[in-house]
């Protein structure tokens, strides 16, 4: 069910999620109006590499409610161009109502190819950048938490800001990185963690430095179907799984495609029960389905029913975070 509050929406701030991907191209419009109604009211869209930078820039330009965000993302490091410094830093400096990111260090299975002291070296260089512009920057860390802490012991602290974007690093390491100036967004992504360590993560996260965000649309939250929207998979079903989701197992049916029918013997197709979709559904692994910005409400519901509060609360908390973290000189909240 939708989060509400004195009949209204809860207001959420989307700390991160890459709405320029091309795999959502066809009902990007869609889904953010969908996200808005909801109750979504601001979006930092982040760029990944040279290539989608213009179009996150034109998405700033377009929509009120998106925070452009530019950044070197490390699993597209080795295919930068050599001007590809210059042109962030020119880009930056001309729109000052962009973040940094995604920047950061990948020891996981994408990056097996890519040299790690060249994910380094790139990293560093935007991290001084975000530091020079006094703009918040967010950070991708997997399997690289004490290369990130040397470097950010190098360094010192960011005033500015640092996302830890879609976090799920050891609780130990919450401390430390809160002292440099970082902030941590969780996503669906932390879903799949266990509860019991997922709690320790976020007893160990001050509560004046946790976000949300959707990283749609990658991320989708393993949690009840029946509570989340769902990504239609072309323009014939762009009406259909957003929005109103009084009705989110329809939904859930009519915006997969190919879940909600099978052939028959006589070569045409009929209904499967949505027991069997939902079961489907289950089957599905999290990276195989897109995931909608609106299911940060989703997310909102299990984060405040693992740290024992309200939803009302932690809305209240982590929109506020968010709007403090992005009020930097020249951003669009200020």
């Amino acid at each position: 069910m939708q989060a509400m509050v004195g009949g209204g929406r809860l207001p959420l701030f989307d700390a991160h999620c890459h709405l320029q991907d091309p795999r959502i191209a066809h009902c990007m419009p869609h889904l953010l109006t969908a996200a808005v109604e909801a109750g979504v009211r601001w979006f930092a869209v982040n760029g990944t590499s040279e290539q989608d930078w213009d179009v996150v820039r034109k998405m700033g330009d377009t929509y009120p409610t998106v925070i452009p965000c530019f950044g070197l993302h490390p699993w597209y490091v080795a295919n930068r161009s050599p001007s590809w410094f210059s042109t962030l830093q020119s880009k930056l400096e001309a729109v000052p109502t962009a973040a940094v990111g995604e920047v950061g260090l990948d020891k996981g299975s994408h990056c097996q190819t890519i040299d790690f002291e060249t994910q380094v070296e790139v990293l560093k260089k935007q991290l001084q950048l975000a530091q020079t512009l006094q703009r918040p920057v967010a950070v991708h860390c997997v399997n690289a938490f004490g290369s990130l802490q040397d470097i950010l012991q190098e360094m010192g602290t960011f005033p500015a800001g640092i996302i830890m974007h879609s976090y799920s690093g050891p609780a130990e390491m919450v401390r430390m990185l809160a002292k440099y100036g970082a902030y941590f967004s969780f996503s669906g992504f932390f879903t799949s963690m266990k509860v019991e360590k997922a709690k320790q993560v976020l007893l160990q996260v001050p509560l004046d430095r946790i976000l949300l965000e959707t990283d749609a649309p990658d991320a989708f939250p393993r949690l009840d179907p029946s509570n989340l929207y769902w990504v239609p998979e072309d323009h014939a079903s762009s009406s259909k799984g957003s929005g109103d989701n009084s009705n989110a197992e329809d939904h859930a049916i009519e915006g997969l495609p190919n879940l909600n029918v099978q052939h028959n013997q006589a070569g045409g197709t009929e209904k499967i029960s949505k027991s069997k979709v939902k079961a489907k559904i289950k089957s599905l692994s999290r990276r195989s389905v897109l995931n909608h910005p609106s299911n940060i409400y989703a997310l909102l519901s299990y984060i405040s029913s693992l740290l024992g509060t309200s939803e009302e609360e932690l809305s209240h908390i982590t929109f506020g975070n968010a709007m403090h973290l992005y009020s930097f000189s020249g951003s669009k909240v200020v």
